[in-house]
C-alpha cells in the first residue's frame, strides 16, 4: 500500500489557514487584550494583562519543587487560579527535576516509578507490544488515560494491542522528549465532560518548557547481570526575539536501549539438533517431545550447544532520535500566536522464539545449510512519530479566545529480520521481510471561550467556558512483501495479507461547557457538560460535577462525580490479520466483517464509565502536604476478544479453535453459519473478534504526602504515596445465540477477567528522601509492590508472584554551578519476581529449568547502575 503522506500537510494546512485570517482581523484593535501562552490562568474579569510571552505565568510556582502546593495547575478544570492545594481533585505534579532523579531514560519508566497509581508493566504481549508500550492508571486500560501535550490531545498509536490488554489503542509517552518537559500534571480523576473520550481512569498533561534557559545532560548505565546497557544525550535551549516579543524553546534527545535476556537455560535432557543415523550416519529428525528414534544417537554438536538458545524474556533493543518545539509570538499588543510539537524516529527490534536446530532441517533442509545451530527471529519497527499544533488567542472585552489545529501523525513500517519462510528454496532466499505498514492519523481543531461574570452573593466571579472541537481519524494497514506471506509466511510474524490490508476514516463533533466559582469563601463548584457526535457510533454525552469545601484554612474536603466514554479505537475497530497454519486459515477479524458477523460479532460499542472520587486534604504546616481519596470506577462495555470459533481440520480430524474434537452437529452448525455469510470453511477457518465482554467496578484508595524541611544547613525532602485497588467484573456478556451449542466458547474467559483484575499488584507504596547540602545531593527511594495474582492455564487455578521490595539511590555532586555528576542505582539489592510454579508451565516451555513471568512492574533484568553529567548552558 503507498504510504501516505498528504495528512501531514493537510493537518499544517488547516491548522495555519485557521488561525491566520483571524490573526488578521484582530491585528489593528487596540481593545484586544493579550493572554498568557499555554497557561489556562486567564485573565480576571475585566482586567488586562500585557506580558509578553517571555514572562512567567505561573507565578507561585516554586522553581525548585514542582510538588508544592501552591503551583498553578491546568489540567482538570477549566477555571482560573487552581492550585494542587487548591484543586477540587487530586492531581500529581512531577517536575523535570523529578523525572531526571528517577534515572530513568524515558517518561513512561519515570512516571512509573514515581506515582503509586501508575502502572508499567514489564512486557504484556509479545511482537509489537514490547516495543510500544502503554502503562495504567488506577488499574485500568491503558487507552482510558488521555495524553494532552500543552493541554492539546495527543494522537494515539498505530499499534493496537491483541493480547496483553486487547483492543486498547494508547498514546506512546516514550516518544515524548524529556528534555522538551517543564512538568507533567496527572489528574487522577475521570474527566470526559471535559476532554472528551479516553478520560475514564484520568489526564496527563505535559508541559513543555518555554524559558530561555538551556541544559545538555548525558546518561550511561547497565544491568548488574549483563545485557540492558543504554544511555541518553539531551539538549535543549529557550531563545527570546525580537525584543521579547518571541520565544522558540528546541530539544533533542537521543536515546539507545540494548537488548537484555534473561530465560532459564535449557533441561539436560531436551534435545536441539536432529539425532544421527547409526547405519549411515546421516542425519535424522527427532521424534515427538525431542526424543531420540530409534536406531539413532545424539548429535555431537549436543555437547557444545548454547544452553540458553532462547533470549525473549528481557527487553528489546531500540535506537530513538527525538526533537520538539515550543514557541510564541506577540503579533501585537492585542493578540498571541503558539506553536509546539515534537518528532521522533525510532528503530527497534523485539527478539521472537528460537527455532530449534531440528526444526529447521525437518522444516527445510536447505535452510540448515543457513542456520544449523537454529535461529532467533527478530521482529522489527522503523517508526515516524509526529505532532504540530499551531493556534491563536486573543481577548475581546471581556472575553478570552482560543482557536488552535494540531495534527499527529504514527506510521509503523513492521519487518523481521534473522528469519526464513520454510516454504522457499535456501540457501539463496532471502532472510529479512516486509511484514507491512501501520498507520494512524488524527487532525483535531478547538475553539475555546472564557469570560468571567460577577455574580451577586458569590465569593468570587464565576468562570464560564465553552467551546468546539472536531477531530478527523484515518488509519491504514499497508500488506506486506509477497514473500513474507507466501506458503508457511515469515518465521517470527506472518506479513499482513492483501485480504487484511484496507483504510478508514471517521469524523467526530463535540461541544462543552463549564461553570466554575466559589460560591461562598470556603465552598467552590465546578461543574462541566459535554456532548459528542461519531460518525461510526452516535452521540454521546458526559457530564461532571466536582465540589471542594474548606473546613479550615489547612483542611478541606473534595469530591467528584462523572460520567464518561471511551470510543472504540479506530485502528482496533479496522485491525485484521490473518495467516495459514497447515492450511487452516486463523484470523483476528474486524467486527463488522462477513466472517466476524456470521460467527455472531456486532459493531463495537463505546466503554462507558462513571466514576466517583472523595478525598480530604490536610496541610499540618506550609511545609507538608497529605491527601487522602478513595474512588470507585465503573465500566460498562469493556472490549475484549472473544473465543477462537470455527474449523480446523488441518490433522485430518475436525477441531475447535481450542483444539478439541467437534461432533457433526457442532461442525454443521459452524459451516452453515459460515455459508450464511457466502464463506466456505474449506480446510478449515478459526476466527476471533474485538467485542464487548462485559462490566467491571474498580474501588481503590490514593494517599499522598509531602514536605521539605531546612535541616543541618541543608534541605531535607520526603515524599509518600499509596495506591490500593481492587476490580470485579459486575457483568459478563452473553454468548451471541448464534454460537450457542458450540464448545469452549466463552465472551469473557478465566484469562482474560485476570488480566482485567490483576495486572497491577493490588498496592504499592512509594517513600523517597531526599537531603541537599551544599554541593553534594543524595536521594533513595524505596517502592513496594503488592502480590501479582496470575492465572494458571495448566490447571485453571492461579498462583502468586511474590511481593517485592526496591530500593533506588543515587549521589550527586555539583562540580562547579553549571555542572552536576550523579551516580546512583535503581533496584539497589538486584531483586527479581519469583518464579513461576512448576505447576502453572505449560507443556511447550517445559524444556526450561524455569521461568519469570515479565508482566509485572519489577521485570525481570535486576538491578541498573548509571552514570549522569548535567550542564546548566
Amino acid at each position: 500500500m503507498e504510504k501516505r503522506h498528504s495528512p501531514v500537510l493537510i493537518g499544517i494546512s488547516i491548522t495555519f489557514c485557521s488561525v491566520m485570517p483571524v490573526a488578521q482581523a484582530f491585528a489593528e484593535d487596540g481593545n484586544v487584550s493579550s493572554v498568557a501562552i499555554f497557561s489556562k490562568k486567564e485573565l480576571k474579569s475585566g482586567k488586562s494583562k500585557k506580558n509578553n510571552v517571555n514572562e512567567e505565568k505561573n507565578t507561585n510556582r516554586d522553581k525548585n519543587d514542582a510538588q508544592s502546593a501552591e503551583s498553578v495547575v491546568v489540567t482538570g478544570t477549566r477555571a482560573n487560579g487552581r492550585t494542587v492545594h487548591n484543586s477540587a481533585a487530586p492531581i500529581d505534579l512531577i517536575s523535570q527535576k523529578d523525572l531526571a532523579q528517577t534515572g530513568a531514560t524515558n517518561i513512561l519508566e519515570a512516571m512509573g516509578r514515581l506515582l503509586p497509581s501508575f502502572n508499567v508493566p514489564a512486557l504484556v504481549q509479545p511482537d509489537l507490544g514490547s516495543m510500544v508500550r502503554g502503562a495504567q492508571l488506577r488499574n485500568m486500560d491503558p487507552a482510558y488515560t488521555l495524553v494532552l501535550v500543552n493541554g492539546k490531545r495527543r494522537h494515539t498509536t498505530a499499534v493496537v494491542n491483541e493480547d496483553g490488554f486487547p483492543g486498547s489503542v494508547a498514546t506512546d509517552l516514550s516518544l515524548i522528549p524529556t528534555a522538551a518537559i517543564d512538568h507533567i500534571e496527572v489528574l487522577r480523576d475521570g474527566a470526559s465532560a471535559i476532554y472528551g473520550s479516553d478520560a475514564l481512569a484520568g489526564v496527563i498533561n505535559i508541559v513543555l518548557k518555554k524559558d530561555t534557559k538551556g541544559t545538555f545532560s548525558g546518561q550511561g548505565g547497565s544491568t548488574y547481570d549483563g545485557g540492558g546497557t543504554n544511555g541518553y544525550v539531551r539538549a535543549d535551549k529557550g531563545f527570546s526575539f525580537d525584543h521579547g516579543k518571541g520565544f522558540v524553546h528546541l530539544s533533542a534527545e537521543f536515546n539507545r536501549q540494548d537488548m537484555a535476556s534473561r530465560n532459564f537455560p535449557l533441561k539436560s535432557g531436551y534435545l536441539s539438533y536432529p539425532a544421527v543415523s547409526n547405519t549411515t550416519g546421516a542425519l535424522v529428525a527427532l521424534g515427538s517431545g525431542n526424543t531420540l528414534p530409534a536406531g539413532t544417537h545424539l548429535n555431537p554438536k549436543e555437547a557444545g550447544r548454547n544452553n540458553t538458545p532462547w533470549k525473549n524474556v528481557g527487553s528489546p533493543s531500540s535506537t530513538l532520535g527525538e526533537f520538539a518545539w515550543n514557541a510564541g509570538y506577540d503579533l501585537t499588543k492585542s493578540i498571541t500566536f503558539y506553536s509546539f510539537g515534537t518528532y521522533s524516529y525510532r528503530d527497534a527490534a523485539s527478539v521472537q522464539n528460537y527455532r530449534l536446530p531440528n526444526t529447521v532441517f525437518k522444516s527445510n533442509l536447505g535452510l540448515y545449510s543457513v542456520y544449523p545451530d537454529g535461529f532467533n527471529p527478530y521482529e522489527t519497527m522503523k517508526e515516524n512519530d509526529f505532532s504540530a499544533t499551531g493556534g491563536i488567542k486573543w481577548n475581546t472585552g471581556k472575553w478570552d479566545w482560543d482557536l488552535s489545529g494540531t495534527y499527529g501523525e504514527d506510521d509503523i513500517g513492521v519487518g523481521v529480520t534473522h528469519s526464513a519462510n520454510y516454504s522457499l528454496p535456501y540457501p539463496g532466499s532471502q532472510t529479512a521481510f516486509h511484514v507491512g505498514n501501520r498507520n494512524y492519523g488524527r487532525f483535531t481543531g478547538d475553539l475555546d471561550v472564557r469570560r468571567s461574570f460577577n455574580i451577586p452573593f458569590f465569593a468570587k466571579p464565576l468562570d464560564f467556558s465553552s467551546g468546539f472541537e472536531f477531530q478527523n481519524e484515518t488509519q491504514s494497514l499497508g500488506a506486506g512483501e509477497y514473500n513474507s506471506y507466501v506458503g508457511s509466511g515469515s518465521s517470527g510474524l506472518v506479513g499482513y495479507l492483501p485480504v487484511d490490508a484496507n483504510s478508514s476514516s471517521r469524523h467526530s463533533f463535540a461541544g462543552y461547557v463549564g461553570l466554575a466559582s466559589k460560591v461562598t469563601k470556603n465552598w467552590t463548584v465546578d461543574l462541566a457538560g459535554r456532548i459528542e457526535s461519531y460518525s461510526d457510533f452516535g452521540k454521546n454525552f458526559s457530564g461532571r460535577f466536582s465540589t471542594r469545601y474548606d473546613i479550615t484554612n489547612n483542611f478541606a474536603f473534595r469530591a467528584t462525580v462523572s460520567n464518561g466514554f471511551h470510543a472504540p479505537s479506530l485502528v482496533t475497530e479496522s485491525y485484521s490479520n490473518t495467516s495459514d497454519h497447515n492450511g487452516t486459515s486463523y484470523m483476528l477479524a474486524q467486527p463488522t466483517s462477513a466472517v466476524a458477523r456470521a460467527l455472531g460479532a456486532s459493531p463495537l460499542k463505546p466503554e462507558t464509565s462513571r466514576d466517583f472520587t472523595a478525598g480530604l486534604v490536610y496541610s499540618p504546616e506550609k511545609s507538608v502536604n497529605l491527601s487522602l481519596d478513595v474512588y470507585e470506577i465503573d465500566v460498562a462495555n469493556r472490549i475484549g476478544t472473544s473465543a477462537d470459533i470455527g474449523i480446523d481440520r488441518s490433522t485430518g480430524v475436525a477441531l475447535d479453535g481450542s483444539g478439541n474434537e467437534l461432533t457433526t452437529s457442532q461442525v454443521n452448525q459452524i459451516e452453515t453459519l459460515l455459508n450464511s455469510a457466502g464463506i466456505s470453511a474449506g480446510n478449515g477457518l478459526i476466527a476471533h473478534y474485538f467485542t464487548n465482554i462485559g462490566n467491571t467496578r474498580t474501588r481503590g484508595l490514593d494517599f499522598t504526602a509531602d514536605g521539605h524541611h531546612a535541616i543541618g544547613g541543608g534541605t531535607f525532602r520526603w515524599t509518600a504515596g499509596v495506591n490500593v485497588n481492587d476490580t470485579v467484573v459486575t457483568k459478563r456478556n452473553a454468548i451471541p445465540s448464534v454460537l450457542q451449542g458450540l464448545p469452549n466458547i466463552g465472551i469473557l474467559s478465566k484469562s482474560t477477567e485476570y488480566t482485567l483484575r490483576y495486572r497491577s499488584p493490588p498496592d504499592k507504596e512509594i517513600v523517597s528522601l531526599s537531603y541537599q547540602y551544599g554541593k553534594f545531593s543524595i536521594f533513595v527511594r524505596e517502592t513496594h509492590y503488592g502480590a501479582l495474582k496470575r492465572y494458571n492455564d495448566v490447571t485453571g487455578g492461579s498462583y502468586n508472584i511474590t511481593p517485592s521490595f526496591v530500593t533506588d539511590l543515587n549521589i550527586g555532586y555539583d562540580v562547579t554551578k553549571r555542572v552536576n555528576v550523579t551516580v546512583g542505582a535503581n533496584n539497589l539489592l538486584n531483586h527479581y519476581p519469583s518464579k513461576i510454579p512448576k505447576s502453572a508451565i505449560p507443556a511447550y516451555n517445559s524444556q526450561f529449568t524455569g521461568l519469570y513471568d515479565n508482566s509485572g512492574p519489577l521485570g525481570v533484568l535486576g538491578g541498573y547502575y548509571y552514570g549522569r553529567v548535567s550542564v546548566k548552558l
